[in-house]
């Protein structure tokens, strides 16, 4: 995505975290704007109609109240009825992301993802959760993706930081330094 769209993406993920903050409803809104994401992602014919030019803000708005209806907030069907009109419903996976950043920043929470080649045993998540959130003295949300074509080892993802500690990794930096030589 451009950065003109995530600014424009940021604006309304700010904007909706404002307004749900008044209401304590934060964490609310996070998991109602990811369901329906969730449901943009999961069946590709909404996510057609939604984003086709041809069908007019009415129709569109019409279908999503019909599938949402009881299921969000008052603020999230304004939101959703707002980007409709707009013709920016596409927007909604970035605001959900900005959202998210957003908040975690107010709650001097971090994101991370870790993606090892195998599955971790508990033990060793909580300890590497335990060093990290130490190291950065803040509290950290950790989620852990398994990754079969890795050959081994882990690569930690903190915001726009990537710490690679897999073998094909230290394969690829090896490579790039004998290429140097």
């Amino acid at each position: 995505m451009n950065t003109e769209l995530q600014g424009i993406a940021s604006s309304y993920a700010e904007a909706v975290l404002d307004l749900s903050s008044k209401n304590a409803q934060e964490e609310n809104v996070l998991n109602e704007l990811k369901m329906v994401n969730a449901v943009f992602a999961s069946d590709k014919d909404m996510s057609i109609i939604i984003n086709h030019p041809a069908i007019r803000a009415n129709q569109k708005k019409e279908i999503l109240r019909t599938v949402f209806s009881g299921k969000v907030s008052e603020l999230t069907d304004n939101l959703i009825n707002l980007l409709a009109d707009k013709r920016r419903l596409d927007l909604l996976p970035f605001i959900e992301t900005g959202y998210r950043e957003l908040l975690n920043k107010r709650k001097n929470v971090v994101s991370a993802l870790l993606t090892c080649s195998e599955t971790m045993a508990d033990a060793n998540v909580a300890n590497i959760k335990a060093q990290l959130t130490e190291h950065l003295g803040k509290r950290l949300e950790l989620e852990v993706k398994v990754d079969s074509t890795l050959i081994g080892g882990v690569i930690l993802r903190l915001g726009d930081q990537v710490i690679d500690g897999s073998l094909n990794g230290r394969l690829k930096a090896l490579e790039k330094a004998l290429m140097a030589v």
